[in-house]
């Protein structure tokens, strides 16, 4: 063991000697960091936003109310319609218990702007109903395929869910 160890220090010192000047070469190492474009980050904002605003609507469905996060992914009419469709589920004494979701991204545009984006997408899921406390029906499987309009947050990189369009 101290024999190896010797040898370890050996090495060490040898490579750490210049050619014979006496001199330790101390290797210089950059880190640089790579900033993605600007196409690629806005694109991958529009893609967070989606996905925040599947996760919320989750939400709503289970609850029939608006979390106070809501508004960091959903905005303008899309948020209005989760608002409705929570206040008249809670009216009728429905809800929904979500077993499994998930939402597939097909495609993302953006505007030549950077102000706005659309994107095509799959959202797809388990659900169960509930009416007064009891079951009603067996557990449903949804696959709803959509159009979904981002608009960017002033000049952050950052969209919000504008509207959601199912497509029939």
């Amino acid at each position: 063991m101290k024999s190896s160890l010797l040898v370890l220090v050996a090495c060490l010192f040898v490579a750490g000697c210049s050619g014979g000047s006496g001199q330790a070469t101390v290797a210089a190492t950059k880190t640089s960091t790579v900033q993605p474009s600007p196409t690629v980050a806005l694109e991958q904002a529009a893609r967070t936003a989606i996905e925040q605003n599947a996760k919320v609507s989750d939400y709503v469905l289970s609850n029939n109310a608006i979390p106070s996060w809501a508004s960091q992914s959903t905005a303008g009419p899309a948020l209005a319609g989760l608002r409705g469709s929570a206040a008249q589920r809670k009216k009728a004494r429905v809800r929904v218990r979500v077993l499994a979701s998930s939402v597939k991204i097909h495609s993302i545009r953006l505007n030549p702007s950077y102000l706005s984006a659309t994107a095509s997408i799959v959202d797809e899921g388990r659900v169960r109903v509930y009416k007064n406390g009891r079951q009603e029906g067996r557990t449903m499987t949804l696959k709803e395929p959509a159009q979904v309009a981002l608009h960017r947050v002033g000049s952050e990189t950052r969209f919000v869910v504008w509207k959601l369009t199912v497509v029939k």
